[in-house]
């Protein structure tokens, strides 16, 4: 008995698995046709284009384009694409022929076996999509890696047409998970990596002084030439990179990177006090001394650290402005994917008694992007600094 229920799972397991594996290969090709269409690539074709200008066009070297693989001149000539199909159709076939099979008082499913397949291939395929090397700091731009995701997810759905499995479970399921720090096999995801990368990495790059944020292009920009730093910033912090990444970590995810760089910020502010603390004579006597500019100078002297305050103060400007940029990333993707549901938030925000007694409302508009007069997550950052009022502390903020 135990061996032929084994049998039948080993069975099932290693059709699912062949299923799983054809379905890979063909969305490997079809990222590489997706990603072959990026504008990314039109820079070959325009410098061919100026190469060609006055010249002879039959020396012209001929780029092939995407999409010359679909004409055909026979259809006796099998591709690795036809094949690959022909094999998924058959292995789907055999899948989807009987719903359960009953050995003894078991009753085994078929596609529930390619479902679990699916559902972990492509889990592990989101991760791999984002490239992220944490020994060169390098990630896959978001807008490139939206773009294979939508061609994995393309060919997923196809797979409804040979086998009767729920491919939307499939992608809410994963999706839905690549939106919190960790998956339920305790891996990183999506979420984890972008919030990473460009707190750590993108953030700190600014604060060294080589890019900076650019007001009329809603993005950062590098300063030095092209190539003098690893990356160009604006490639990755422009409204359409940040639009993408909206897109494939949703609220919950820009709430995580929201929340990463709060405490970033929190951080940044207990340093910044300990610097009060350490001026506080020399900034009491500027502060009662402001119409005496003889002792304000001889006093101005004294301060200790003032580069070190500069330079903090410049970090917490450089992540608000980013945050800011996310924020509204966020609220655009947002008013396309839900307009009913934003419109509603922004009725709520409206009709808000003043204060927020309940502070509901601004957390939710601030989860969806929108601005508050009072951000929460700042707020709630600062109080995991310092859970306890001190009346030294407000001096000490008064005093900076």
């Amino acid at each position: 008995r135990e061996r032929s229920l084994s049998v039948v799972n080993i069975f099932l397991e290693e059709m699912a698995k062949e299923a799983k594996n054809i379905i890979t290969a063909i969305c490997d090709e079809q990222c590489k046709m997706s990603d072959r269409l990026l504008p990314k690539h039109c820079a070959i074709l325009i410098t061919q284009n100026r190469k060609n200008k006055g010249k002879n066009k039959k020396n012209a070297i001929e780029i092939e384009k995407p999409g010359k693989e679909s004409y055909r001149k026979t259809r006796e000539n099998l591709t690795t694409m036809d094949k690959l199909h022909m094999a998924l159709t058959e292995l789907c076939f055999a899948i989807n022929y009987c719903p359960t099979i009953n050995v003894w008082e078991y009753t085994f499913a078929p596609r529930e076996y390619l479902h679990q397949h699916l559902e972990t291939r492509f889990a592990q395929a989101l991760v791999g999509m984002v490239m992220y090397k944490q020994e060169t700091n390098e990630i896959a731009k978001p807008t490139e890696l939206l773009a294979s995701v939508r061609a994995y997810m393309n060919v997923l759905q196809t797979v409804e047409n040979y086998v009767h499995i729920d491919i939307t479970r499939v992608f809410n399921n994963c999706l839905l998970q690549q939106t919190q720090p960790v998956d339920s096999h305790g891996d990183k995801t999506i979420a984890a990596h972008y919030t990473q990368w460009y707190s750590e990495v993108l953030l700190r790059r600014v604060s060294a002084g080589n890019i900076c944020f650019s007001i009329n292009q809603r993005a950062f920009v590098s300063l030095t030439a092209e190539g003098a730093i690893p990356f160009n910033a604006e490639e990755y912090s422009d409204i359409n990179e940040l639009r993408a990444l909206s897109e494939l970590i949703g609220p919950y995810g820009m709430k995580q990177l929201s929340e990463t760089l709060m405490w970033h910020i929190a951080s940044q502010v207990q340093e910044l006090k300990k610097l009060a603390e350490i001026n506080k004579e020399t900034l009491t006597a500027l502060r009662t001394n402001f119409d005496k500019p003889e002792v304000m100078k001889e006093n101005f002297k004294k301060l200790a650290s003032v580069d070190n305050v500069l330079q903090r103060m410049t970090i917490v400007g450089v992540i608000l402005s980013f945050r800011q940029l996310a924020q509204s990333a966020l609220t655009d993707v947002l008013e396309e994917r839900i307009p009913f549901l934003l419109s509603s938030i922004l009725d709520f925000r409206h009709h808000l008694p003043s204060g927020d007694p309940m502070k509901v409302v601004s957390e939710m508009t601030s989860a969806a992007g929108l601005p508050c007069k009072v951000d929460p997550t700042l707020v709630n950052a600062l109080k995991l600094q310092k859970p306890d009022i001190d009346v030294e502390d407000h001096s000490l903020v008064c005093l900076l």
